[in-house]
C-alpha cells in the first residue's frame, strides 16, 4: 500500500519568528527519508510523506521579527490563491506572528491569514501552533472549547486578551487537544515536532530522526519557563 501524502501548510507573515517553523521542518521532512536508498532499511515501512507549502499573504519574501536584515521566505502561494485553487492542506502549522499594536492593542494579524485558518481548520487533520502562533488560532475561534498552551513570556497578556472559552495551561512544553497541538515558546515547537513525528510514523522513526538532528527527549511536563515567569509556584 502506498504511503500517505500529507500536505503542510506553514502559515506565514511579516514579523514571523523563524524558529518556530523552521527546525520542525526540517524534522518533518526527514519522514521523506524513507524513500532515500541508503536509509530506507533503517526506516522500514513508513506509512506517510510530507510535501510543503508556505504562504503568505503576498509572494512577497516574509520579513522576519528581529532579522530584518537577516534570511527572508520565499512563499510558495498566497493564502488567497490557496483558497481559489480549492486546496484543502492536512496540517497547518501556525508560528508566531506580529505582536498585537503597541498603543491601540489591535490586532496585526493579517486578515487573509485569519480567513485562510478559518476556511483550512474544520477539514485539516492536525492543527498545529508554536510559542504565539496559538493567539493567532485564538483569534480564528479554532480554540473555543479547547485546552492550549503558549509561550510563557507572553502567556498573560495572552490569556487576557483571548476568548474565556480557553482553557490555558500555565505549564506545558505541549498539549494536545483533539487534533490541535499547541507548544510553548519557539524551541518548545521542535520538542512538539518530535512528538508529533512519533505519533505520525512510531518510535522507531522517530529515533533515527531524533539521532540524526541530536534533538533531546523532553516530555509535555517540562516546563521550567512556567516558574521562570511566575506562573506557577514549586517551591
Amino acid at each position: 500500500m502506498p504511503p500517505t501524502l500529507l500536505k503542510v501548510a506553514f502559515t506565514l507573515a511579516d514579523e514571523v519568528t523563524l524558529s518556530d517553523f523552521i527546525g520542525p521542518c526540517e524534522l518533518l521532512s526527514g519522514i521523506n527519508h524513507a524513500d532515500n536508498p541508503t536509509l530506507a532499511s533503517q526506516f522500514g515501512h513508513v506509512p506517510v510523506r510530507v510535501a510543503f507549502d508556505f504562504l503568505a499573504p503576498t509572494l512577497d519574501p516574509v520579513v522576519p521579527v528581529f532579522t530584518a536584515l537577516g534570511p527572508k521566505i520565499v512563499p510558495t502561494k498566497t493564502y488567497d490563491d490557496a483558497l481559489k485553487e480549492g486546496l484543502q492542506y492536512d496540517i497547518l502549522w501556525v508560528p508566531a506572528g506580529p505582536s498585537a499594536d503597541s498603543l491601540t492593542g489591535a490586532s496585526r494579524i493579517p486578515r487573509s491569514q485569519i480567513e485562510f485558518i478559518k476556511a483550512q481548520a474544520p477539514k485539516a487533520k492536525y492543527i498545529m501552533s508554536v510559542c504565539a502562533g496559538s493567539a493567532i488560532l485564538a483569534e480564528a475561534g479554532i480554540l473555543e472549547g479547547k485546552r492550549a498552551t503558549t509561550n510563557k513570556f507572553m502567556f498573560r497578556s495572552i490569556v487576557a486578551t483571548s476568548s474565556k472559552n480557553i482553557e490555558w495551561i500555565a505549564q506545558a512544553r505541549w498539549v494536545v487537544d483533539g487534533n490541535i497541538w499547541t507548544s510553548s515558546g519557539v524551541t518548545a515547537g521542535t520538542d512538539m515536532a518530535m512528538a508529533f513525528i512519533e505519533h505520525l510514523v512510531g518510535t522507531k522513526v522517530a529515533d533515527i530522526i531524533r539521532g540524526r538532528d541530536e534533538v533531546i527527549v523532553h516530555n509535555q511536563d517540562d516546563d521550567p519557563f512556567a516558574e521562570v515567569h511566575g506562573l506557577v509556584n514549586t517551591k
